[in-house]
């Protein structure tokens, strides 16, 4: 018996036989990969980051330029804003407060509204500056608290930007974080905040200013002197040198999108190949003669994997090195490991590979199979596109459950990964498991985790499905065989098995000849009994013996269960009761270890098109069990018996019908199996090697147990040593021809040629009497002249026939045949119920039939040459009309065929419509608290030099800030240069410094300057507001305090018209989708 070891060799063997036959679709599954590597490659050769090799220090920016945002701000915007601030709800103690901020600013038009809806409407309206919104509950009160609460309300768009609209160019008030990275200080090339989110420029940090001025002489009771508090300036922290890299944006979006396109071909081909060999029924065919499944996938995988193996290597190696010079020293992933970017691509192709085995067990037809799996592959990239527009808005839980999409997950790894690349930390072993935000949980982590768990579901999903729907040819297992006992202990199961010997139940019909005692039973068929789902009983309770030395033949009509009950025996159907023991092993408990020693050879040839006919005998062979060394001369002794010596190098494919048979025969018979099973061995061979299979077969059946079905009577004739004629599942008769014969024979037949018509039949009839009194004439038709006569008179048969043939002359005779009943009668006889109603045979003449349907036919004037040619324009026409009809019936009959090409240009279109719209549905901006709890954990530095005076007001401004820190790690406070402390401090620990040092404040005797890290978007209105409340509590006491929200209003019409105008690249994700739909109809 072959070792496990030796069956995967020589799996691998024939992958790579095979494989090595196509060397254009290799060079394309290796080269395809690698050409969209070269392409991003080349793409990044295009744009050289820009490298800052100095620090980036900015200036202070003022806050007192409130009509410079306005005027600017028309400047900008497409839409004319009025120049009016509008505020909610009236109120005498607001109207106060707003009379002094109304001052401050020189602002005339100022709208009093009556609450926030009002206040909201009428911006809208009015296309107000913008508005101020105070509790609803303030509208009642006789004089506004000490803890004081508002919300500035701007557009939800930005207005000072180059952009008519555009969705991204909003406050985004529901992300703290840009979610992507490209490199250095966001927004380096202007000295505030920028866009987005716009705090300065738009004029929300001089309103905030205004307002904190006209809060603190509103509560300012004590009459201080508020011009001799520090003017407020606002200033962002520096930043280090570094690299900005603007491709980042446009390889975000296109290197997930060129790894799908990388492996989309590999994926297709390798479900095809794979769901190939279970089409032709050659998985099956080798697992009959001994492979195990488990074997034949992981042969498929370690193909699979080295050619993924290979593609990958290739990959980061070409999006590792840095090909362009001095001039621009980046590659495409510049910063991160090549061990992390190639462990994630294998484990990504892993994955793939796993895919590629769930799909192929849903599918009995290659092509079929490869046209649902690209556009599969390509769906499950789908979930991507709504996850990335959605990044900040979307739950941890959430992205790892779309991560069981596997290109989802692999996209999502990707932009991982690139938005590392955009820190310029990389992605580096050791943050794996850490997200490039701080208000982010999602990392890299649990994309492996995810990609390792989606290939091991993958893998047991194949499993699951191939058990339970292994296609047309297997051992179909109940869906819930995980859980029985048999499955995990393995526990025999005897089902409809009564104690009963095969030789008694022969005993007890007499159409059962009696067993051959000197033979030994190498299939011994017990109870055999199969129904299918429909309640149709396929074979029913049979109870067979067949011999060793001896071809047992199988006779039946169309669905007698002969292909069933082979099918049984071989293990690719499984009983529904009953079982057969082969060379003593039960196929119940030992179908494994019974196929080692089984030749089979089914109706239709279990060849690789792509294998050689020496290559053939060999696979086959050593499969067996055959020993290296024999197999070459066990090729030759075939090769040699087929008199396929001529062809021994040449490919099945190129192989005629009758030559792929003859080899098919040979697979079976090869490596000496003991058990060999023939389905019509003879089927579509010409008489001449017919014949040579048959003395082939006589040749080899010593030592050897053959079982063999076949619709050619002759054939059954000359090979059946003995034969078992089946109807509707029943065995009906069984024993050698001579016992069929002579248990249903009618006897001999006695053909007489009559010379002319002056033949007396009577008189001919009369002489043959004299020896057989009760002859009848059987058929008297046109010059034959037939009798039936009993082979109990079979004495008399040498005298009367001398007698005939004496008076031949007399009787107008001029010649005459005798037949003994042929196996086509005995089977018409035995094999076909209802005998009676069967329409008798008009002449049979040496075991041939014929019939009177071609006399008919001629009386007819059927064969006569009457039809009507046409020509010209109407023989076009017809043959328009036939390629049409052919055309209809093809497609009627491929129904599935045609449904897929109908779904995927419509999938495709509606999932791209879904996706945009689920974007772009209007979702208005959240109202944010502009306070420190929205960003945790964050730190904020305070540069303060102390001054002897304890009570100066600078001091009492830096108590009260301090004292709004109850948490001390999150206050650091410094006594040197604060631009000289950050950069210190971000050159050592930039990603943190960018993620947590957010606020800071150096607070001097004549100014303070408000710092903020402008990384994320929020943070200048929050230092402010911190500045802000520890100046009101210098000003009213430690009660008072300020709590700033930034609330937009809603989406104008016009804005939600021009998105969806813009389309936000809707064209080009149109044309691509439908185009990739239409390549993928193309391959159908």
């Amino acid at each position: 018996m072959t070792s496990k070891w030796a069956k995967f060799r020589l799996l691998m063997w024939k992958n790579y036989l095979l494989q090595r036959r196509h060397p254009f679709q290799t060079i394309l599954e290796i080269s395809i990969p690698v050409l969209f590597a070269t392409l991003l490659v080349l793409i990044r050769s295009l744009v050289s980051p820009e490298i800052f090799s100095v620090p980036t220090i900015y200036p202070p920016l003022p806050l007192h330029n409130f009509h410079q945002h306005f005027t600017k701000l028309n400047n900008y915007q497409f839409l004319k804003y009025t120049y009016e601030i509008a505020y909610s709800p009236q109120n005498n103690e607001i109207d106060k407060l707003m009379e002094v901020f109304k001052k401050d600013t020189r602002t005339e038009n100022v709208t009093a509204l009556a609450s926030s809806a009002d206040l909201e409407l009428h911006m809208i309206k009015s296309h107000t500056y913008f508005g101020i919104e105070f509790p609803d509950e303030y509208k009642f009160l006789k004089e506004l608290p000490d803890n004081i609460e508002y919300s500035i309300r701007f557009p939800a768009e930005l207005r000072r930007t180059n952009w008519e609209v555009n969705i991204y160019y909003n406050w985004h008030t529901d992300t703290l974080f840009p979610f992507k990275q490209f490199g250095g200080a966001r927004n380096s090339h202007v000295s505030h905040d920028g866009v987005p989110s716009g705090y300065y420029i738009e004029g929300f940090l001089s309103a905030q200013e205004f307002l904190f001025k006209a809060f603190s002489r509103y509560k300012n009771k004590m009459n201080i002197d508020l011009n001799l508090f520090p003017k407020i300036k606002m200033r962002k922290f520096p930043y280090p040198p570094f690299v900005y890299d603007g491709l980042l944006q446009a390889l975000e979006i296109i290197v997930a999108l060129f790894f799908l396109l990388s492996f989309i071909y590999p994926c297709v081909n390798f479900v095809k190949q794979i769901t190939i060999e279970k089409e032709k029924q050659l998985k099956e065919a080798m697992k009959i003669m001994g492979l195990d499944s488990w074997l034949h996938w992981t042969a498929w995988f370690t193909k699979c994997f080295i050619y993924m193996l290979i593609t990958v290597t290739f990959m980061t190696i070409l999006m590792k090195v840095k090909w362009y010079g001095e001039d621009n020293p980046n590659s495409v992933f510049t910063y991160s490991s090549a061990t992390v970017l190639w462990t994630f691509l294998l484990l990504y192709s892993i994955t793939t590979i796993m895919f590629c085995f769930m799909l192929s067990v849903f599918f009995s037809k290659a092509d079929i199979a490869a046209a649902v799996s690209g556009l599969v592959f390509f769906l499950i990239y789908c979930p991507y596109s709504l996850i990335i527009m959605n990044y900040d808005l979307i739950s941890m839980k959430l992205k790892v459950v779309m991560c069981l999409f596997l290109n989802t997950g692999m996209a999502l790894g990707i932009d991982i990964i690139l938005r590392y690349e955009g820190t310029q930390e990389g992605m580096q072993w050791h943050n794996i498991f850490k997200p490039v935000s701080v208000n982010d949980t999602f990392h890299l982590g649990h994309v492996i985790i995810m990609l390792i768990v989606d290939a091991i579901i993958y893998l047991l999903i194949a499993l699951y499905v191939e058990k339970i729907f292994p296609g047309d040819y297997g051992v179909a297992e109940k869906w819930n065989f995980p859980f029985s006992s048999k499955f995990w202990f393995k526990v025999p199961e005897y089902v409809g098995v009564r104690d009963v010997n095969s030789n008694d139940v022969n005993h007890l019909n007499p159409n059962y000849e009696h067993q051959p005692k000197n033979k030994a039973a190498g299939i011994q068929i017990y109870n055999l009994r199969k129904t299918f789902d429909n309640n149709r009983v396929a074979v029913e309770g049979l109870n067979l013996n067949m011999y060793e030395d001896q071809i047992t033949v199988l006779l039946g009509h169309n669905g007698a269960g002969k292909t069933t009950t082979m099918s049984m025996v071989t293990g690719m159907i499984q009983p529904t009761s009953g079982t057969a023991i082969i060379n003593g092993k039960d196929i119940r408990r030992d179908m494994n270890a019974i196929r080692s020693s089984i030749g089979f050879c089914p109706q239709h040839n279990i060849l690789f098109e792509d294998l050689t006919v020496r290559e053939h005998i060999t696979f086959y062979s050593l499969l067996k069990g055959l020993h290296k060394d024999d197999v070459e001369r066990e090729v030759e002794k075939y090769v040699k018996l087929l008199k396929l010596e001529n062809k021994i190098d040449v490919q099945a494919s190129g192989l005629s019908g009758g030559m792929k048979r003859k080899l098919s025969v040979g697979i079976a018979l090869c490596a000496n199996s003991k058990i060999v099973l023939f389905d019509e061995p003879s089927s579509g061979v010409d008489p001449g090697a017919r014949r040579d299979l048959w003395d082939l077969l006589q040749a080899e059946k010593g030592g050897r147990t053959i079982l063999l079905s076949t619709h050619f009577m002759l054939e059954a004739d000359v090979l059946g040593d003995r034969i078992a004629i089946m109807s509707n599942g029943v065995l009906k008769a069984v024993g050698s021809p001579y016992f069929l014969k002579k248990q249903f024979g009618v006897g001999y037949h006695l053909v007489c040629v009559k010379k002319d018509a002056s033949c007396d039949s009577m008189a001919v009839t009369e002489l043959l009497r004299k020896y057989i009194p009760d002859v009848k004439k059987e058929s008297e038709i046109g010059t034959e002249l037939s009798y039936l006569l009993d082979d109990k008179n079979v004495l008399v048969f040498q005298k009367m026939l001398k007698e005939l043939e004496e008076n031949s002359k007399e009787l107008n005779i001029e010649s005459y045949g005798i037949s003994l009943t042929t196996l086509e009668e005995v089977f018409l006889k035995v094999g076909t119920d209802n005998l009676e109603d069967e329409s008798k045979p008009s002449t049979k003449l040496n075991g041939t039939t014929t019939s009177n349907k071609y006399e008919n036919e001629i009386e007819n004037g059927l064969d006569s040459n009457t039809f009507l040619v046409h020509k010209g324009a109407q023989l076009y026409l017809n043959q328009f009309v036939a390629l049409m009809h052919k055309k209809v019936l093809l497609s009627w009959r491929n129904l599935l065929l045609i449904v897929i090409q109908m779904i995927i240009p419509i999938a495709f279109v509606s999932v791209l419509m879904c996706s945009f719209k689920a974007l772009y549905e209007n979702k208005n901006l959240p109202k944010l608290d502009l306070t420190m709890d929205t960003y945790k954990p964050s730190v904020t530095t305070i540069e303060f030099r102390s001054s002897d005076q304890s009570e100066t007001i600078e001091n009492k401004i830096f108590e009260n800030y301090r004292k709004q820190f109850s948490d001390l790690t999150s206050l650091e406070i410094i006594h040197d240069d604060m631009i000289e402390h950050y950069l210190n401090k971000s050159k050592k620990y930039l990603a943190r410094v960018n993620n947590e040092y957010l606020f800071g404040a150096t607070i001097e005797k004549s100014s303070i300057t408000v710092w903020f890290n402008n990384q994320p978007y929020h943070t200048s209105p929050i230092s402010l507001s911190l500045v802000h409340n520890a100046m009101l509590r210098t000003i009213c006491g430690e009660n008072c305090s300020i709590k700033v929200s930034n609330k937009p209003l809603p989406y104008g019409a016009e804005s939600i018209v021009m998105m969806l105008q813009a389309g936000k690249n809707l064209g080009f994700q149109l044309a691509f989708n439908i185009g990739f739909a239409m390549a993928l109809l193309h391959s159908l």
